[in-house]
């Protein structure tokens, strides 16, 4: 039995995908603007843009050396979801959310549900952390007054609140249009606590903003506020912060310019049409605002927002994020990614409150947006995943983050690795799950929180040592689904960015690593699982994932993002898979014999009738086969 599931919201509507990748740039010239292309223009540009590269399942050579293509993953997820939804003869995209839909269909029923339905949460809901993870965090937020009260955003899994300060998470917005987060602001009462939530995800649109919304029961409730979108409008909140004298003033910074309320969220102003990806006060004033885009460019206001000034343009730089310190207030940091968005350009500081920045750190010393221990490397995925900030007690200590995360204790002229995605680099750092999106320091102090792709980690000792407090969410998004036939709550799953899991009798295990695709157990022995991940890489553990093999090297080709195979409902030896042709293995995958011979587009569904299996249904996204005789 197999369920399943998308590994995106299903309140996700696609116009475009994150405009600051770097292959997007052959778009129309309003690639800032929310253009309705097709998913076949999107499929050209990111084509055309790695053809000079000849990019094998993610990778391709430079110098004699593999190198990873920076965002590839992040497109082909995206590919995936929409290639089984567009329109199949333009392309284009629906018009309405998934959410519209499911609204619509209430109202003309009446609102009710099957009251036969009786769904309990099994998870994934715990990791033991390092290189293994639950699901992608986009923010943090903290009640100023209660250390353990703590809010965290998703991109695509909801918002979630801990009165123990992460020993254990409740999901607070599950009934929210959309369930990414982007950013959430805390103002704490006497009572609960006021939020402000900025739907939407910010760094891949895995979901769409539909506004600020706002609940002052310390998120039991919430209401549209006067920025009120629907999702098929294509709108990103980047950031959004709050005038530190007057609780009633917000800045939204959005992908059509920055908005402003001065009424507690009930009304908004556009106030400048530039598209900033980050924006932060100047610590202790509410007129001094700084703010940075995606082409290297960074603004001041001194006039709370009234009017910008542009203080630096660098023609080299791309996705720029910026940092600010109470230990100082003249001080302002920006962390800028390359032209190829993807690695950095440099570290630039301002002394003089963001009138003018010099440039103290060059992405040509070495590139701390890379995958490497050393910055040696020439990758990364700056567009995606891009966050720096500085000790509020401490203005020379910064960190900064892309798929590892790096401190300078110098006010940036040098660097050491802090965390690393898969290893502790000769003992310099902590091994972290990869992928950044978020630095906030607590409450003034210098505790440090971090969003990745694999939750949320926070550090007490200067980023010495990280600690993983994301167990009980449940924020995974989902490729596949395997349910053992023979036992009861035995599953296994793939996730986006964190591997595939497995549970038994009531705990959850991290058996492979990676993104977790389609997978199966064994409908006669629950120990003799399959798990895959991307192209058709498909794994066999006979005893229950103490260890286990890979079975698909005996396949030529390569098969789909993520690739069908199945096992012969009447014989549970008997696999088959789809690559450009469809393969049978008689003994499990331990050898292979290709069944078809049209070598076409990669399949990308594959079934097996139960009654009789010389039965067999392969489709391409255009083409269905089937054969009466086994192949």
């Amino acid at each position: 039995m197999k369920l399943l599931l998308s590994f995106l919201s299903f309140f996700l509507l696609a116009g475009t995908i994150a405009v600051s990748q770097p292959w997007t740039e052959s778009f129309p010239k309003e690639k800032e603007a929310k253009v309705k292309l097709t998913l076949k223009d999107h499929q050209k540009a990111f084509n055309n843009y790695w053809a000079p590269f000849n990019v094998d399942k993610g990778y391709y050579m430079v110098n004699g050396e593999k190198q990873k293509a920076g965002g590839w993953k992040q497109f082909k997820r995206w590919e995936w979801f929409w290639e089984q939804r567009v329109n199949p003869q333009t392309s284009e995209f629906p018009t309405t959310s998934a959410m519209q839909e499911f609204k619509k269909y209430m109202d003309q029923n009446g609102g009710d549900r099957s009251p036969s339905g009786n769904w309990t949460s099994m998870g994934p809901t715990s990791s033991g952390g390092g290189y293994a993870g639950i699901g992608r965090l986009n923010c943090v937020a903290f009640n100023p007054d209660d250390d353990d009260l703590i809010y965290a955003g998703s991109a695509a899994g909801g918002v979630w609140k801990t009165i123990d300060g992460g020993t254990n998470w409740t999901p607070i917005g599950d009934g929210n249009d959309a369930l990414g987060t982007a950013d959430i602001i805390v103002v704490a009462t006497t009572g609960d606590d006021i939020l402000y939530l900025a739907t939407g995800d910010r760094d891949h649109s895995d979901t769409y903003s539909v506004g600020v919304l706002k609940s002052t029961d310390g998120g039991t409730t919430w209401n549209t506020t006067g920025m009120n979108w629907t999702q098929n409008q294509g709108n990103i909140i980047n950031r959004m912060i709050m005038d530190p004298n007057n609780n009633n003033i917000i800045y939204a910074a959005t992908n059509d310019g920055v908005y402003k309320t001065t009424n507690a969220a009930v009304t908004w102003t556009q106030i400048s049409t530039n598209n900033f990806k980050d924006l932060e006060f100047k610590p202790g004033s509410s007129s001094t605002i700084y703010g940075s885009t995606n082409w290297g460019e960074i603004y001041n206001s001194t006039n709370s927002g009234s009017s910008w000034t542009q203080v630096l343009s660098d023609g080299d730089g791309r996705r720029t994020m910026l940092a600010v310190s109470n230990d100082n207030n003249s001080i302002v940091y920006a962390v800028m990614a390359a032209t190829d968005n993807r690695s950095l350009h440099a570290i630039y500081k301002s002394t003089n409150e963001g009138t003018s920045f010099s440039m103290v750190f060059s992405g040509t010393t070495a590139n701390l947006l890379d995958w490497s221990c050393d910055g040696s490397g020439t990758g990364g995925q700056a567009w995606y995943d891009l966050c720096i900030i500085s000790d509020p007690n401490d203005a020379d200590i910064v960190f900064v983050g892309g798929v590892n995360t790096w401190k300078s204790t110098d006010a940036g002229s040098s660097w050491d690795i802090s965390t690393h995605w898969s290893g502790t680099c000769s003992g310099q750092a902590t091994t972290v799950h990869a992928d950044k999106h978020y630095f906030a320091y607590q409450n003034g102090s210098s505790t440090l929180f971090e969003c990745n792709d694999g939750g949320i980690y926070k550090t007490t000792d200067a980023g010495n040592s990280w600690t993983d407090i994301t167990n009980t969410m449940a924020i995974s998004q989902m490729y596949r689904l395997g349910v053992a036939q023979t036992v009861s709550n035995d599953v296994v799953t793939g996730l986006q960015d964190n591997g595939s899991k497995n549970y038994e009798a009531g705990d959850w295990d991290d058996v492979i690593g990676g993104d977790g695709m389609e997978c199966t157990i064994d409908f006669t022995n629950e120990n003799t699982q399959y798990g895959s991940l991307y192209y058709g890489n498909i794994k066999r553990t006979t005893n229950h994932w103490s260890t286990y093999t890979t079975i698909s090297n005996g396949i030529s080709g390569s098969g789909a993002w993520v690739t069908p195979y199945l096992i012969d409902p009447n014989n549970n030896s008997t696999l088959y898979v789809g690559y450009d042709d469809v393969w049978k293995s008689t003994n499990q995958g331990n050898s292979w014999t290709k069944i078809s011979n049209w070598a076409g587009d990669n399949l990308q569904s594959l079934a097996v009738a139960p009654s009789n299996s010389q039965y067999i249904y392969t489709a391409t996204y255009s083409t269905i086969y089937k054969t009466t005789n086994g192949g």
